[in-house]
């Protein structure tokens, strides 16, 4: 799709404790060999979106050494690309280091190209959407915004603080509510716009006179409420978990360990792209035992492993037992070590014989580099 630019939003930005302290969420590890922003920008590859851009609210880095040489999610690479958009006023003034502030400092993106839609994705809503048929219908409707919702049951315990929506008959957004947990059916937001170039840039030159610190969810929140703006509303069926907490993270991590959830994120029709690192496949020693866990290529795994992520490159002693643990990349674990409900970050040694144990609802975090 020429005519369409994905963007992936990293601007709503949730703290996953010490793993995004030095990284943003969109580049931290997922499920051991993803970040989480390679599904955003599957999702666009798959659906034919091969322009895409990448908005950066901090951390820049850690997204630049994730993305290399950006070709991994452009199908074709004569008329696709990837683009990192930074804020660099956001640096100076962080209370305004916002996604609409974003596009006003990259506003070649609204003037200058020749984009009929663009397309928004936040990388912490994990689904698999192809965005063809949604595009299909916005523009048979002729629609100036559309935004993708999926009515849950569990509203009262997830997707919390996130945006909700009431919808009319006919498909338009009556009333946007910020969850509170109060209900447990809700149609709750997967944070993904899809607005008309020329819409957008009237957005952002209008955001300017309520609130410089004013998002783009939160500029449809007050259209809505206004009565200055139809928003239609697409209705998503399939998966769909928030990652916005370190909780939600072990949890969902762990969810998809089991066969019949993860075959609906990871489809044979629709692969999730990632940077690869031309890494040796795992090497299992003879006394090694792995049970319902994600092993990544360049591990050496000497040890038992049960229900547990491991990432690339990761050693494991001999005698050493692992039970609900993520493991990110470069750990050195010893021999006869005994960890339980640990998150451990990169390039963390531990050293043999130490027993760490935490429990479901207080894992214990190490942080990265950390020398035990």
């Amino acid at each position: 799709m020429k005519d369409v630019i994905g963007l992936v939003n990293c601007f709503p930005d949730p703290e996953l404790g010490g793993l995004t302290s030095n990284r943003t969420l969109a580049s931290t590890s997922f499920l051991g060999r993803y970040a989480f922003m390679d599904v955003a920008m599957s999702n666009f590859s798959n659906s034919g979106i091969d322009n895409i851009g990448v908005m950066v609210k901090n951390h820049q880095r850690s997204i630049l050494k994730h993305m290399g040489n950006m070709s991994s999610w452009v199908n074709n690479t004569k008329t696709g690309k990837v683009t990192i958009l930074t804020n660099e006023n956001g640096v100076l003034y962080p209370a305004y280091n916002t996604d609409l502030n974003a596009l006003k400092e990259n506003d070649y993106i609204l003037y200058n190209s020749q984009a009929s839609a663009l397309v928004f994705a936040s990388p912490h809503i994990v689904a698999t959407v192809d965005y063809g048929p949604i595009l299909d219908e916005h523009w048979a409707r002729d629609e100036s915004v559309t935004v993708l919702y999926k009515k849950v049951n569990d509203a009262d315990t997830n997707f919390l603080g996130g945006y909700c929506f009431e919808v009319s008959p006919d498909g338009y957004v009556e009333k946007v509510t910020i969850n509170k947990g109060k209900s447990k059916t809700a149609n709750v937001s997967l944070e993904s716009w899809i607005m008309n170039r020329v819409v957008l840039a009237k957005i952002v030159e209008e955001s300017k006179k309520h609130d410089l610190g004013m998002t783009i969810g939160d500029y449809l929140r007050y259209a809505v409420k206004n009565k200055t703006m139809k928003i239609h509303a697409y209705e998503y069926h399939g998966y769909l978990r928030n990652f916005n907490s370190l909780k939600n993270y072990i949890r969902y991590s762990f969810e998809l360990l089991e066969p019949n959830v993860a075959s609906t994120l990871f489809r044979s029709d629709w692969p999730i792209f990632t940077l690869t690192h031309n890494t040796p496949p795992a090497l299992y020693g003879p006394h090694s035992s792995i049970t319902n866990s994600f092993v990544s290529n360049g591990c050496q795994i000497d040890g038992s492993v049960s229900n547990s992520v491991i990432c690339r490159n990761v050693v494991v002693g001999e005698g050493s037992k692992l039970n609900r643990c993520i493991v990110l990349s470069g750990v050195r674990i010893g021999e006869n070590v005994k960890l339980s409900d640990v998150v451990i970050d990169k390039y963390a040694i531990i050293t043999p014989r130490h027993t760490i144990e935490g429990d479901e609802e207080n894992p214990i975090y190490l942080k990265q580099g950390a020398i035990l």
